[in-house]
């Protein structure tokens, strides 16, 4: 493979075909320069990128250090060995942003609250035991201390780069659901929802993660063990939400035979109510 950009003594940019990959190797680019060809003794480690992720490879990369780019590579590797479905070479990468994001956030102690932090750990427990195992290494290397939150945001990435390995058509599909789904709440709802909105952007994220559960059919490992009279409090609490989400629930069983648990019905109907508060 031939060196088309040298970012640092383990990490050039190269071509595989037409399209440019990320080549790892611990000293892979000592001595090189752009042009000469990769040792194949030297590669440990390829990441091959596609739409956004590859137009920014180079400048993201290059401002970013080589420890955290190891670390990133540790999780995303670990990531792929570990869950059930495909993750996406692109995880590297936002995976890379993120931590070095992180790094600069608290050095001037700026912390970022996670809203959706329950809904991961609830519904993504997989992808949410990595970002634990994340956040302790990170915290190892820079002698920092980082909360769950940081960990929510970990697994949020891994989720996407889970969603950004379907194929066109299943992206398709997903797009529909997700329409479809809005599409119930705009006439139940009888409201216009404001895109700007805080609370409409965190129903639309957490609409995403529930809708790639649906397709997938990809339930909890835990039991429902929803308090049946919590979830009766806030049925009663938010009606015209909880109406709204049993329209939800029984089109989804009609049309796609799947069965919406009382988890994630309470967690709709809790995003439904505060964009109902808003209005």
């Amino acid at each position: 493979m031939e060196i088309k950009k040298i970012l640092n003594n383990n990490v050039v940019i190269s071509l595989k075909g037409n399209s440019e990959v990320v080549v790892m190797g611990r000293g892979l680019a000592y001595g090189k320069k752009v042009g000469d060809l990769l040792l194949d003794e030297t590669i440990e480690k390829i990441y091959e990128l596609s739409g956004d992720g590859q137009s920014r490879v180079t400048d993201l990369l290059s401002g970013i250090p080589d420890e955290v780019l190891e670390i990133a590579d540790a999780i995303a590797t670990f990531a792929k060995e570990t869950i059930t479905g495909k993750v996406n070479d692109s995880l590297f990468l936002t995976l890379a942003d993120h931590i070095n994001g992180v790094v600069i956030r608290l050095k001037d102690d700026i912390v970022v609250k996670n809203f959706l932090l329950w809904d991961i750990k609830r519904f993504f427990p997989e992808e949410y035991a990595i970002g634990k195992k994340a956040i302790e290494q990170i915290s190892l290397k820079y002698n920092i201390k980082l909360d769950e939150d940081e960990a929510g945001f970990i697994a949020m990435h891994i989720v996407n780069s889970e969603l950004g390995s379907r194929n066109s058509s299943a992206a398709s599909h997903l797009t529909k659901l997700i329409e479809e789904i809005v599409t119930i709440v705009k006439y139940s709802l009888q409201v216009s929802l404001n895109e700007e909105d805080i609370y409409y952007q965190r129903f639309m994220t957490h609409l995403r993660f529930f809708a790639e559960r649906v397709l997938s059919k990809k339930v909890s490992t835990k039991p429902d063990e929803m308090d049946d009279t919590l979830f009766e409090m806030i049925a009663f609490k938010y009606p015209q939400a909880y109406r709204t989400t049993q329209k939800i629930s029984g089109f989804l069983l009609q049309t796609l035979d799947y069965h919406a648990s009382h988890d994630e019905q309470m967690y709709l109907t809790i995003h439904l109510a505060r964009i109902i508060e808003k209005e």
